[in-house]
């Protein structure tokens, strides 16, 4: 029997369970392959670019799933992606988890099996290839179909509430975090990814280049990726080494010896390649930047403000070369 019960997302109302619909008093909610739906398309609203945009990335991408990409394949890209170690697993035994933004899995793929019930929710319609990535968990995952400023729970229902890379591509990164941090008990911990702010030099192309795409189909826009990760598996072959011997503060550039393509991917453009994951993946991850509108990056002063404002204690807000890893508990 599932311990957190469905609410209606937008009036707080118990849901009624039907082989087909969930069902509140005003309001009915198709269940789609053992998925409820609850998200509300709407061409004209922003939350649909950011559901066709991840839509077409987790249809196409087979990253995670369990056929192509091992367990400690993934293991290994998520603990460093969320810096956790293998003993900070143990913070997923036997706890009511939420997952939000699953995508097609992978990351839930470590969570899952250890949870005491595991909820994911997606705003794009991975939410069905993540049925399929987690068929093996031991929890028997329930999923749904679902926008994060929306969420079908009440307030204070989650021990572990993980998202990984997701906040930033809403309209509003705080605002994302202002939704969903009211699920988490008193007392638990949030855990999430998000982009940190770059170099000027990168910052400005990125801009540029999301600009230049966001407003073409998906199709089209994966392949204006094409020569970026082309270039980017040129430069990475040819193992090219640079050295810059002193600061150049007004660039964000530090001294010292860089991969080219490493240099650039860090300091110029996103030029991402990864031999492990081969040209189309490694393409779709170029897209998965420049695509999505909504690409915000963040400083660790914003989100220590963020944190004292929603009474949230920080554990770890820790600065790789992308962005900011961050656990807090809830005050």
């Amino acid at each position: 029997m599932r311990i957190i019960p469905w609410v209606d997302p937008y009036t707080n109302e118990p849901l009624e369970e039907t082989d087909t619909h969930l069902i509140s008093k005003n309001s009915k909610y198709p269940i789609i392959d053992g998925i409820p739906k609850f998200v509300q398309s709407d061409s004209n609203d922003d939350q649909y670019k950011i559901q066709k945009c991840f839509s077409y990335q987790w249809a196409k991408s087979d990253f995670g799933q369990p056929e192509k990409f091992s367990d400690e394949a993934i293991k290994q890209d998520v603990l460093e992606t969320m810096d956790l170690t293998e003993e900070d697993l143990a913070l997923f035994d036997d706890k009511i988890v939420l997952d939000v933004g699953v995508g097609s899995g992978a990351s839930s793929r470590l969570w899952s099996p250890r949870a005491k019930e595991f909820h994911g929710v997606d705003i794009g319609d991975g939410i069905y290839r993540a049925k399929n990535t987690l068929k093996n968990s031991t929890c028997n995952p329930i999923l749904s179909h679902a926008d994060l400023h929306h969420l079908p729970y009440k307030d204070e229902s989650f021990d572990v509430i993980v998202s990984n890379g997701v906040l930033h591509h809403t309209p509003n990164t705080k605002l994302a975090l202002k939704s969903v941090y009211p699920k988490l008990h008193k007392g638990g911990i949030i855990i999430f990814y998000i982009y940190k702010i770059k170099a000027p030099l990168r910052e400005f192309s990125d801009d540029y280049i999301r600009k230049c795409i966001s407003h073409l189909s998906p199709d089209d826009a994966f392949e204006q990726m094409k020569p970026i990760t082309k270039l980017a598996q040129s430069l990475s072959k040819q193992n090219i080494k640079i050295t810059l011997p002193e600061d150049i503060p007004l660039l964000g550039f530090k001294k010292g010896e860089y991969d080219l393509q490493r240099f650039i991917y860090q300091n110029i453009f996103k030029l991402f390649w990864k031999d492990s994951m081969g040209f189309y993946e490694s393409n779709m991850e170029n897209y998965d930047w420049y695509y999505p509108e909504y690409s915000w990056r963040h400083s660790k002063d914003e989100i220590k403000q963020w944190f004292d404002e929603f009474n949230l204690r920080p554990k770890i807000i820790k600065e790789n070369y992308s962005g900011f890893t961050c656990h807090a508990y809830r005050e």
